[in-house]
């Protein structure tokens, strides 16, 4: 169950940031010169969120639990993408899930860690 809620928190965050840039870009008139800088942002905000969740229900492991959300996050974000887009994989893929998987395992890591007991492996 925490699973899905964890799935669920990330995709609001996600949905939530990308709303927030979607009005800047608006207000600010940017046009979409931002918007995969703002894209890659709100998808590391949302598997930061769905980390942070599921390890704080975990309990340990949390280095481990936010590598496997942060992967798990980054493989529907580019299975959409490549559905929609029709592209390829590139380099900026390999950006991506880097940020993507980072922001994630800090999440699962201070999730963990949220009472002051340092439990990230």
């Amino acid at each position: 169950m925490k699973y899905v809620v964890g799935a669920v928190l990330g995709a609001a965050v996600f949905a939530a940031f990308v709303a927030v840039f979607a009005l800047l870009m608006f207000v600010f008139e940017f046009g979409f010169k931002y918007a995969a800088v703002f894209a890659t942002v709100s998808a590391a905000a949302g598997a930061f969120a769905a980390a942070f969740y599921i390890s704080r229900k975990s309990g340990s492991r949390g280095l481990i639990t936010g590598v496997i959300t942060g992967a798990a996050v980054f493989a529907v974000i580019t299975v959409v993408s490549l559905a929609v887009n029709r592209g390829g994989i590139g380099v900026n893929t390999l950006f991506h899930f880097v940020i993507i998987v980072l922001s994630s395992a800090v999440g699962g890591i201070m999730g963990v860690n949220k009472n002051g007991d340092p439990k990230y492996i």
